[in-house]
Order: C-alpha cells, then structure tokens, then sequence
C-alpha cells in the first residue's frame, strides 16, 4: 500500500485506539517513523508523502536488569484495541480501520541480540525487534493529541509521546544507514529542509543537542555520515527527495529540488557543529 496523508490518517487513528487502551502508560512509549513529520514540519505546497504504519520504540534496558522490568501493559493494552499479530513476527501486529489494514511495529535499542526480537518482560507472546540508532528519540520527546474518530461528533484524542525533532532526526539518520530504503532518504531530507525551528542549520543544532550524554553508540557520527549521503547531487539521498516530491505534485524543477537536499546537508552539518 503506497503512503499518502490518507493512510497516515488511518495510522494516526489506530495510534490512537491503542494508546486509549494504554492510560496512563501512553507516556512510556515514544513515537518515531512516518507519523513524525507532519508534526516537526510546517505546510508546503504539496504534503509530506505520508505513511502507512506506526513505529513505536520502547524501553527495554540491557539483558541483565529486564527481570526488574514488567511490560505486560504494552501487549494488553494491543489486544484490547483489536490489534492481532500474523505469524512468528510478534514485534507486528495489524488492525483494520475501517476495513484498511494498519501495522503497528515495537521497536527497542539495546546492545545485545542486535536485529533480533527482544522477549518483552511480562508479555505473552509480544516482542520488540531490537534494531540500532532510534535510542536519542526516547530522550528528546513532545506529547501531542492523536485524533481517535474523524466524525466531529465523535472528536476524541488521547495524549502520546513522540519524537522531537532532534530525537527523530538522530533516528532516521540510523535508518538511512542501515536500511537506506527510499522513504527514509525522503523523510530525512523532507524534515531537514522544512522543520519548524528555522532551517537545516537548525535542524543540525536539534539534532547535536538530542545525542545522549552517555552511550555505547556514537549517534552524531550516524548523523553526519546520513548528511554525507546527500553531498553529491546525484546520489541516492537528493535523487530520492526530488523524485518523491516530484511525485508529491511539487512542481519545482527536480535539478533544483536535488540541490536544496544538498544544501540542507550542508547546512545541518553546519549547524550540529555549532550546537
């Protein structure tokens, strides 16, 4: 299913079934991936390209002090919203709203068992898949509304953390490196040119002031090596945003669509070093 502010109107509504469902446990998990630029950018003339899932990390801490831990409230809190998993992949699980298909995925990052599903203390049967980078977005977060209903009779909202922007940039950073799929190259860039503090400039000082004190991982390194990405023109990061923003039905000339990721690149570069 293609992404489009229609299916992230339905990701953003299963959110919002399920941190009902949570209570009060709603502030202790944080919101990264597609959901976040909507919220850390402002309008443009053609709108973020959307998403069709939603991306919630949770804290785990490290192997040896998961036995203090007790996170049956996460899986509860799912089947209680109607959500149900497929297979072995207990770290997904998918909810129809109204009759589309929307997948909620568990995320935690923690030095051991890396790219595997982490057993949630406490849970049945849910896991989290242990994926490296998005740990700075558990630390720099906002809590927003997640709208429940689009009938304006039935308005109802729950209250969710999500990534800041120096939180979610950090993480996307690492999705670009390791993954590098097309929507994260999109998404990067898209946050990086258009996010509400200024300019990239900005971006990069939100970014630098988001970096764990203390870590195993060197989450700026991650950040600058993602900008470095984009430093050719022609390469993979700025020919995926123009392409996409193409798409999008923005009508600037993709040349000079591909140089503003370039710049922005540059900019944000620019701006970690000041922060």
């Amino acid at each position: 299913m293609d992404r489009t502010p229609t299916t992230r109107r339905y990701a953003e509504r299963a959110l919002g079934l399920f941190a009902v469902e949570l209570g009060a446990h709603a502030h202790d998990i944080t919101v990264v991936g597609g959901l976040n630029p909507d919220h850390l950018t402002r309008a443009t003339s053609a709108p973020h390209q959307g998403t069709t899932d939603v991306d919630v990390l949770v804290e785990v801490g490290f192997v040896y002090d998961r036995d203090d831990l007790d996170l049956s409230w996460l899986e509860i809190a799912l089947r209680a919203a109607g959500f149900t998993t497929r297979g072995d992949e207990t770290w997904r699980w998918w909810i129809d709203v109204d009759g589309v298909p929307v997948k909620l995925e568990l995320l935690c990052d923690t030095p051991d068992s890396p790219s595997q599903q982490i057993v949630l203390p406490g849970c049945a049967s849910a896991t989290a898949m242990n994926v490296r980078g998005p740990r700075p977005a558990l630390y720099d977060t906002t809590v927003r509304a997640v709208t429940l209903s689009e009938d304006p009779h039935l308005a109802r909202t729950a209250q969710v953390r999500f990534a800041g922007l120096g939180g979610y940039l950090l993480a996307k950073a690492a999705a670009v490196i390791q993954r590098g799929l097309r929507k994260d190259f999109y998404d990067f860039a898209f946050v990086l040119l258009h996010n509400l503090e200024g300019d990239a400039a900005a971006a990069g000082r939100a970014a630098r002031r988001a970096v764990p004190s203390t870590g195993l991982d060197d989450y700026g390194a991650v950040f600058l090596a993602a900008l470095d990405l984009y430093a050719d023109p022609s390469g993979d990061g700025p020919t995926t945003y123009a392409e996409q923003r193409t798409l999008d039905g923005d009508d600037t000339d993709p040349d000079v669509l591909r140089e503003d990721a370039v710049s922005a690149a540059h900019e944000a570069h620019r701006g970690f070093g000041e922060g």
